[in-house]
């Protein structure tokens, strides 16, 4: 009989504010003990952070264009890595880039409703 070894993921948490992006990794940690939630204060810290292939999800809270240009460029560096952005609404013009590019678009900011939605679309929730 041979087991097979089920790794935890490995998520990204991305936000300038440090009390949001907190409680974003620590609504992950509750939901899901055994995950990887490192953070990051910025794109280039994120970059770095996902730099060894290594990461599953990056949840991106970063404002409106910026935010998405952020999850467009990470999605070109680290294609196989899911990217969720938490933004307002937004115009049609960036959803459409958004659906384009392959990020998934949620309502910031993150409470446990939006993670839990985030997680469930990338297939570790509920």
């Amino acid at each position: 009989m041979s087991t097979a070894v089920v790794l935890a993921p490995s998520i990204l948490v991305v936000d300038a504010r440090a009390v949001s992006r907190t409680h974003a990794a620590c609504l992950i940690r509750n939901r899901w003990p055994d995950a990887r939630v490192n953070e990051a204060n910025d794109a280039d810290s994120a970059l770095a952070e996902v730099a060894d292939g290594e990461t599953d999800l990056v949840i991106i809270d970063l404002p409106g264009e910026t935010g998405l240009a952020f999850a467009q460029r990470l999605r070109e560096k680290q294609p196989a890595c899911q990217v969720a952005l938490l933004a307002e609404p937004g115009t049609a013009a960036m959803r459409n880039r958004a659906d384009q590019a392959g990020i998934r678009l949620f309502r910031t900011p993150a409470t446990g409703d939006v993670i839990e939605q985030v997680l469930s679309l990338v297939g570790w929730g509920d």
